[in-house]
């Protein structure tokens, strides 16, 4: 049953402008206030990163010797670390654990692989930071979330230690778009549409292949990731996404978690405060990140 500040949340979504429909200049705007209804977190301090263009959120007490680094969506063109601003101090209040929001460098005018480039870049100042790889978790949502799962295969690439595990909100891990659920889902997405995300990817691989496992890591070897979670909503034309990943991931050894949120759409977990859902899901990967980061 999906709660009513749920429905009432996504009629909302339904009738407002498709942020798809707007020119590049204007989608970044919007994008800067997706996080408008969120609630904002409290017991959390934060503190910029400039090494890494971001910032750290921080739980309140003694710094925690775990952490995650959190990469924000927005179809690779728009999005910056401000727009999950609070979505990383619930993270962090949550799961008892600092929280690196980076930036990265965007669509068209930087394509593939410039963000995966400043992903793993963060990554390893994290390391540099004191942070074992055995304490970090690399997260994300929509293309974040598949810049998440990016950065791991880029990782095991250039023989880096791997984290302690990844989480996907609705990642958008297959840049051909192939899943069946952008056909069975296409009437009940209010949010992404295939021919949007094609486009995005147009301007994000530059002429470069989407099938290449970098850039779509759902069709990568996902051997040797430590542990896997993706939440997705039901109604999503990316739920396939989330799907084959936990799928791949668990047939090739990695302890691999599927949630999928009865009548949610697109990142729903992000909007914590909005409707319980969120909230309950924050509360879901608080648990699953706590144990795997031993807090």
């Amino acid at each position: 049953m999906v709660s009513r500040q749920a429905q009432m949340f996504w009629n909302l979504l339904r009738v407002a402008p498709k942020q798809v429909d707007l020119p590049i200049a204007q989608r970044r705007e919007a994008g800067e206030h997706a996080e408008d209804a969120t609630a904002e977190p409290t017991g959390v301090t934060y503190r910029p990163a400039p090494e890494v263009g971001g910032f750290v959120a921080l739980p309140e007490g003694p710094p925690p010797p775990s952490a995650i680094l959190y990469l924000f969506g927005g179809g690779y063109m728009l999005g910056s670390p401000a727009s999950r601003r609070k979505t990383a101090g619930h993270l962090a209040k949550a799961c008892q654990t600092r929280v690196l929001v980076p930036a990265y460098r965007l669509a068209p005018e930087h394509p593939f692989p410039a963000a995966l480039d400043d992903a793993v870049l963060a990554y390893r100042w994290l390391l540099s930071q004191d942070v074992k790889a055995s304490k970090v978790i690399i997260a994300g949502d929509s293309s974040g979330g598949g810049l998440a799962f990016a950065t791991a295969l880029a990782l095991k690439r250039q023989g880096l230690d791997q984290p302690a595990g990844i989480i996907g909100l609705s990642p958008w891990a297959d840049l051909t778009c192939q899943g069946a659920s952008m056909d069975e889902c296409a009437e009940r997405d209010i949010e992404c549409t295939r021919v949007s995300l094609l486009q995005m990817a147009q301007w994000y691989l530059a002429g470069a292949s989407p099938a290449q496992p970098l850039a779509s890591p759902v069709l990568g070897d996902l051997s040797g990731l430590k542990s896997v979670l993706c939440l997705v909503g039901s109604e999503e034309i990316l739920l396939d996404d989330s799907v084959r990943l936990v799928r791949n991931a668990g047939l090739a050894g990695t302890d691999a978690t599927l949630h999928v949120a009865p009548g949610m759409q697109h990142i729903y977990p992000i909007w914590a405060g909005a409707f319980p859902e969120a909230d309950e899901a924050i509360s879901m990967i608080a648990s699953w990140a706590r144990c795997r980061l031993g807090n």
